[in-house]
C-alpha cells in the first residue's frame, strides 16, 4: 500500500513506475465508479450489462483524468486514495444524472407544480424561530419571482437544473439550446432571484443560507 507521498512520486514518474501507478490508481477508481452506481440502481436499470460496463469506463478514465490535472493539488489532508475516491463518485453521480434525466422533455421542465414540490423545505434542522421567519420570508420572495418574474425559459433552466437536478447539457437540449445558452438562462435567473432578495433587504449571507437549507 502506497503512502500520500508514494502515489504522487510514482504518478509523477515515467516508465514503468508511473505506469504501475496509473494501474492501481484505475483498479481502485473503478471499483468507486461500480460502488457509486449500487447507490442508484433504479436509474440505471434500463441499461445491458455491456452499456453498463461502458459507462463505468468512461467515468473511471474520466476520474483518473482528473486525479492527474489535479495532482498539484493535492495537501495531504487526507489519504490519497479518500481524496481520489471523490473524483470517481462525482464523475459517477454524473453520469447516473444524465442517463436519468436523457431526453427529458420541454413539458417536464415547465411542469408548475415543480418548485412547490422541490422547494417545500424552507427552514434548516435546527434553525431558531428568527431564522425561520427569515427563511419563509425569503422563500417566499423566492417562489414569486420564480412564478411571475422570470421567463418562461429562464424558469426551465432554474427548475432543471437547481430544482430537479438535471444536468446542465439535458436541459439545454431540452430548452433547444446549447451548454452556453442554458448557462446563460440559468445565470440570468439567479441574479434576478439574488436582485429582488437584496431589494427586500436581505443580506448576502441570508440569501445562502436560504438556498443552503433547501438542498
Amino acid at each position: 500500500m502506497r503512502s500520500n507521498d508514494e502515489w504522487v512520486q510514482d504518478l509523477s514518474a515515467t516508465g514503468a513506475i508511473q505506469a504501475a501507478a496509473l494501474e492501481d490508481l484505475r483498479i481502485y477508481l473503478r471499483k468507486a465508479v461500480h460502488i457509486a452506481f449500487q447507490r442508484f440502481p433504479g436509474y440505471l436499470a434500463g441499461m445491458d450489462d455491456e452499456a453498463r460496463a461502458h459507462l463505468a469506463e468512461d467515468c473511471t478514465q474520466e476520474a483518473l483524468l482528473a486525479v492527474l490535472s489535479q495532482l498539484h493539488q493535492f495537501r495531504g489532508e487526507s489519504r490519497f486514495t479518500t481524496w481520489a475516491y471523490n473524483f470517481a463518485v462525482n464523475k459517477a453521480m454524473t453520469a447516473v444524472r444524465r442517463v436519468r434525466w436523457k431526453d427529458v422533455s420541454l413539458e417536464a421542465l415547465m411542469d408548475d407544480d415543480a418548485p412547490a414540490t422541490a422547494l417545500g423545505r424552507e427552514t434548516a434542522p435546527g434553525a431558531n424561530p428568527e431564522q425561520q421567519a427569515q427563511a419563509s420570508e425569503a422563500w417566499a420572495v423566492v417562489h414569486q419571482v420564480i412564478e411571475h418574474e422570470l421567463t418562461e425559459r429562464q424558469r426551465a433552466a432554474l427548475r432543471g437544473v437547481v430544482i430537479q437536478d438535471i444536468p446542465l447539457d439535458e436541459v439545454a437540449q431540452a430548452l433547444g439550446t446549447n451548454r452556453n445558452g442554458a448557462y446563460k438562462l440559468l445565470h440570468d435567473a439567479r441574479r434576478k432571484l439574488k436582485g429582488k432578495l437584496l431589494e427586500r433587504g436581505f443580506a448576502p449571507a441570508e440569501i445562502l443560507a436560504t438556498f443552503a437549507a433547501a438542498r
